[in-house]
């Protein structure tokens, strides 16, 4: 069974945790004011999902399984259209780690900082 939460327009009270079957009516007597004020507030959480039920996000997750291929042309087509201008020499690093570059010598090391390699 679902879980509602409820508030009253009246008086502003909250009324939690009301275990209701879906096919039973909606409560609307307040139980602080007894005017017939109360609504039903949507929540989330665990009780609310349902499986099979086309929202947005759902939608859209099928629809780029379907036309992942065209996607990624569409985004090939951009990169070669807009290629990245190749950085400087200053601006490339190096693929060596701290250990490899603590064994070099110090005319390697000026080589590497100067090319990169």
């Amino acid at each position: 069974m679902p879980i509602y939460d409820y508030e009253c327009r009246d008086c502003g009270a909250e009324v939690g945790d009301v275990f209701q079957k879906v096919t039973e009516p909606e409560l609307t007597t307040c139980p602080f004011c007894n005017e017939e004020g109360l609504f039903r507030l949507v929540t989330g959480g665990l009780h609310s999902f349902m499986a099979g039920s086309d929202t947005i996000g759902s939608i859209a997750d099928r629809n780029t399984k379907l036309n992942k291929s065209r996607i990624n042309e569409m985004e090939a087509m951009k990169r070669e259209r807009n290629p990245e201008p190749e950085k400087p020499w200053y601006q490339k690093q190096g693929n060596k780690s701290m250990k490899d570059i603590n064994g070099m010598t110090d005319k390697q090391k000026a080589k590497y900082i100067m090319e990169g390699n």
